[in-house]
């Protein structure tokens, strides 16, 4: 199962609904929830980031990905499910 984490460190609430959103697009998953496949599950969390001038951040199996936009949450997504 790959784990999504949105990382709740210099997140926006603006920032929060749009990745969520995307993500949902692409699992049709809310946080602590798992795809209906069983391969995805999302979760919201405090990573302790210390720069938080690169969030917001989403962490993929434990890799960190700064500076996240709805497009690049759809990629990293799309890109795992080869």
């Amino acid at each position: 199962m790959i784990r999504i984490e949105l990382c709740t460190d210099g997140l926006t609430i603006e920032d929060r609904e749009n990745i969520l959103e995307a993500l949902y697009d692409e699992l049709r998953i809310s946080p602590g929830e798992v795809s209906s496949d069983g391969n995805f599950e999302l979760l919201l969390q405090d990573c302790h980031e210390a720069d938080t001038l690169g969030a917001p951040y989403l962490r993929v199996d434990g890799a960190v990905f700064a500076r996240v936009t709805p497009q690049k949450a759809r990629d990293l997504v799309k890109a795992r499910r080869r």
